[in-house]
């Protein structure tokens, strides 16, 4: 596995940013799991439609075009082929995920991106919980039990994979940012969040997530 740097850096930047612009224009955190969540609840509910249903769904909107251009424009480093495991073992390791996000109330996004920054104790404690279980569990699976293939350990090449895409992204992300500045209060209500959603996905696949 290669060591990009640059990439995963303007991808933190840009992932940043967006969680900068949500916050300060919007008051709204970037956590995708408390995005997703309720607003996926809400409609299949059949809920009135509020300002915060409209929010989440404009971002969501905007992270799909985020990863649409990332889908056309940076396939193979957004989407690297996925490990060989057992279906079995993605439903698990999916229902704990979605499990502990909601048990958590939050999710990488929302506890280390947003949590940590505002001094949340909850993210304090979260953030380094799942990190320490996660080590672990590779730990577990790859060395004590040897449940996958075992390799050679090695310092990850450092590479530079793709360049353009990353700084085409951030180029496009600031004109973005900057324009919304600009725009009438109202017009903006409704185009922040798609913006902020787009950045988003945007520096999810420049990072390589």
């Amino acid at each position: 596995m290669a060591f990009t740097p640059f990439e995963s850096g303007m991808g933190g930047i840009l992932i940043g940013l967006s969680a900068a612009l949500a916050f300060l224009i919007d008051g709204k955190i970037t956590g995708i799991s408390g995005i997703a969540g309720p607003f996926l609840r809400g409609v299949v509910l059949c809920e009135p439609w509020n300002h915060g249903q409209a929010w989440k769904g404009l971002f969501l909107v905007g992270l799909a075009l985020g990863g649409l251009a990332n889908l056309c424009l940076n396939q193979d480093f957004a989407f690297p082929e996925a490990f060989s495991y057992h279906p079995l073992r993605y439903v698990v390791a999916g229902t704990c995920v979605g499990s502990g996000t909601r048990l958590g109330r939050g999710c990488t996004s929302g506890h280390g991106i947003c949590g940590l920054p505002r001094f949340s104790l909850r993210s304090w404690i979260a953030v380094p919980t799942f990190m320490a279980v996660a080590g672990g569990t590779i730990a577990i699976t790859r060395h004590a039990l040897t449940a996958d293939v075992q390799k050679p350990w090695k310092v990850a090449e450092v590479q530079l994979v793709n360049w353009k895409f990353p700084v085409g992204a951030m180029a496009v992300s600031a004109i973005l940012a900057a324009s919304l500045l600009r725009l009438p209060g109202k017009i903006r209500t409704y185009v922040a969040p798609v913006v902020s959603g787009l950045i988003f996905g945007l520096g999810l696949g420049c990072s390589g997530m």
